[in-house]
């Protein structure tokens, strides 16, 4: 008799089992692996032209095609908790659990540099709206700014990128998130207190404290034209900041749980959010309802990227799965949404 196993590890297992002899046992005929992922998935993010994405977890970094869905690659990583592309979409930078930030080539999959950045949890990484660098986020209460740099390599003899510490802004707590600005002026910095504290990018100078979550921001975004800042915290709730005078224009009670990613989408004022209650929602910042609610994992999700044509949304989550949410043309009725929201409660 044969059986088929669905395991934790979101593998599949087929096994024979010998049921005629005096002791029964059973032997592993075959064992489905690939392409997911064996544990959470704590990190993802789009490519440039958005036709990949990039995926992490516990030990690897996995590369995705949108169209397809299918796998293109996957790199052995420490534990990821943070990643992006580079601009170009030929090398990610990934932000590790023991405060490495490592850089690999997307297409061979070669790590390329392994800086011992941090000597806590890098827990953010943001490129830069110039695109010349990125910012990393720690809790070693560093945030470290990096210059993308062509360097030989003396094993090729061909020149390849690199990472350059530039410098360095120490703050008095843990560093939970970064973010840039998208016109580049400011730099907002989450931290473990509760605060978020707001710097001009060019002098590091402080610019903003933002006050009013009481448990620590999570997340964060800003909107396209950089007017708007969307936070969201372990106190299960999104502010809604304005980035002129630094006050809060909203706070939304927005999940049952606490809320681990919060997403613009690019050129509007519409945003995703995610968290631990499994779900994902959908609101409008200057009206501040809620358009829609999207179920479907079965774990705690704990992140997710909106793609830069807005039409596309990816999370992941504690189930180990990725999943694609997207726009359709079939018309959305806010009426019948609040129903169903009901409903649910």
């Amino acid at each position: 008799m044969m059986v088929a196993l669905g395991l934790h590890s979101n593998s599949i297992q087929v096994h024979m089992l010998d049921m005629e002899t005096t002791s029964p046992g059973h032997t592993l005929l075959h064992s489905i692996t690939a392409p997911s992922h064996r544990t959470d998935v704590r990190a993802v993010c789009f490519s440039g032209d958005d036709r990949a994405i990039a995926s992490g977890s516990a030990n690897s970094i996995k590369i995705w095609s949108r169209s397809s869905r299918n796998c293109l690659h996957t790199m052995e990583s420490g534990h990821v908790l943070s990643l992006t592309f580079v601009p170009g979409d030929r090398h990610i930078v990934v932000g590790t659990k023991t405060g490495q930030v490592q850089l690999y080539e997307v297409g061979s999959g070669d790590l390329l540099q392994e800086a011992g950045a941090h000597s806590g949890a890098v827990w953010s990484v943001d490129v830069s709206p110039d695109r010349r660098g990125l910012v990393t986020g720690s809790a070693d209460h560093d945030v470290k700014f990096w210059d993308f740099e062509l360097i030989s390599d003396p094993a090729s003899q061909q020149r390849r990128l690199s990472l350059s510490h530039v410098r360095t802004l120490k703050m008095a707590e843990e560093v939970l998130c970064v973010c840039h600005s998208p016109n580049g002026r400011l730099l907002a910095v989450a931290l473990l207190d509760s605060t978020v504290k707001i710097f001009f990018t060019d002098s590091l100078k402080f610019s903003l404290s933002l006050y009013g979550h009481k448990l620590p921001v999570l997340s964060m975004d800003i909107t396209s034209d950089s007017t708007l800042l969307a936070t969201c915290s372990s106190d299960k709730n999104i502010r809604i900041w304005g980035l002129d005078f630094g006050d809060c224009h909203k706070s939304l009670f927005a999940h049952d749980d606490s809320i681990m990613g919060v997403k613009f989408v690019p050129d509007t004022h519409l945003l995703f959010s995610c968290g631990k209650d499994r779900v994902v929602k959908f609101w409008d910042a200057d009206s501040f309802d809620l358009i829609m609610t999207l179920e479907g994992h079965c774990g705690e999700v704990w992140c997710l990227a909106v793609s830069r044509d807005g039409n596309t949304v990816v999370t992941g989550s504690h189930d180990h799965s990725l999943r694609l949410w997207e726009r359709t043309d079939e018309p959305l009725i806010l009426s019948e949404e609040r129903e169903k929201e009901g409903e649910r409660c």
